[in-house]
């Protein structure tokens, strides 16, 4: 009997500690939490959430009316993990709802089973972001403010958070031959990890991070792409390296990546390593 007590008591005392989702709801006062994410438009691929994406969901419940501030764990659901089998949603461990109360959601793309920080959260995009390093390197961000059960199915409306790179190579008036179409374009001389605050949406450039190589993904001949940490390059460092049958053109310029914002930057190739001409256009916000 007394061995019996003690387990329970046990059980109790872990999901008062982490704040977890209740396994066995009363019907009378709970029903499970159904999620309805949307993207800006597209995801990173340039197309809808796909089969084996997952994102992580915190929720946190108001206490006397307020908005409670979110923690590592405590909370009413801590890092939950929505995945994606390519027609519905499934959230592991479920998260229920409380008679009553009001919650906060707070969602992430892609999902870490490993967080450990809400308030500094220390993401690294990918170095090889050819294939699907691109999209992992996609860091989204929603959060669904004082959410009830009458309200029924809880929008999560991600939004980018990092910056997106896009580079077209267009030809020169006397560049030899045809563009090519394999070429491999690296983006240099960038902070690769990002210090992230779930609770805000808020990020920036991790102060601790080291500067790195990214490989871009190619879409077509001539156009390529990468995710990249907001921040700010004011000196005149090279940027973005272009090989093509061997040969180099190097491009130094000053940029300033914003979060949020895809970015266009057009470099016209010669027959002259040394004199390739860029334009920077404008940035998108949102983007698709």
């Amino acid at each position: 009997m007394k061995k019996y007590i003690f387990i329970t008591y046990c059980i109790a005392a872990v999901c008062m500690f982490t704040g977890c989702a209740k396994s066995n709801p009363s019907p009378e006062d709970e029903a499970l939490m159904h999620f309805v994410p949307t993207l800006p438009g597209t995801k990173a691929t340039d197309s809808a959430f796909e089969a084996g994406d997952s994102f992580g969901i915190y929720a946190v419940e108001y206490a006397d009316g307020s908005p409670s501030p979110l923690q590592i764990s405590g909370n009413w659901a801590n890092n939950a993990e929505a995945s994606f089998d390519g027609s519905r949603w499934t959230v592991t461990p479920p998260i229920w709802w409380k008679d009553g109360a009001i919650f906060d959601i707070f969602a992430y793309y892609p999902f870490d089973a490993q967080l450990s920080s809400v308030d500094d959260y220390i993401f690294e995009v990918k170095a090889d972001q050819r294939q699907e390093g691109f999209t992992l390197s996609d860091f989204m961000w929603a959060k669904a403010a004082s959410v009830q059960q009458s309200e029924g199915d809880i929008a999560l409306n991600f939004k980018h958070k990092l910056s997106r790179l896009d580079i077209n190579l267009v030809k020169g008036d006397d560049y030899e031959g045809d563009l090519p179409a394999t070429a491999e374009i690296r983006i240099m001389n960038t902070v690769t990890s990002a210090s992230i605050d779930l609770e805000r949406g808020e990020i920036e450039k991790n102060p601790y991070g080291t500067t790195g190589t990214i490989i871009t993904r190619q879409w077509e001949p001539g156009r390529y792409s990468a995710i990249i940490v907001p921040q700010k390059i004011l000196n005149q460092v090279p940027l973005v390296e272009i090989l093509v049958n061997n040969v180099s053109y190097l491009v130094s310029t000053k940029f300033i990546f914003e979060s949020g914002v895809r970015h266009t930057l057009s470099i016209t190739l010669t027959s002259n390593p040394d004199k390739v001409i860029i334009n920077i256009g404008g940035g998108i916000n949102n983007w698709n």
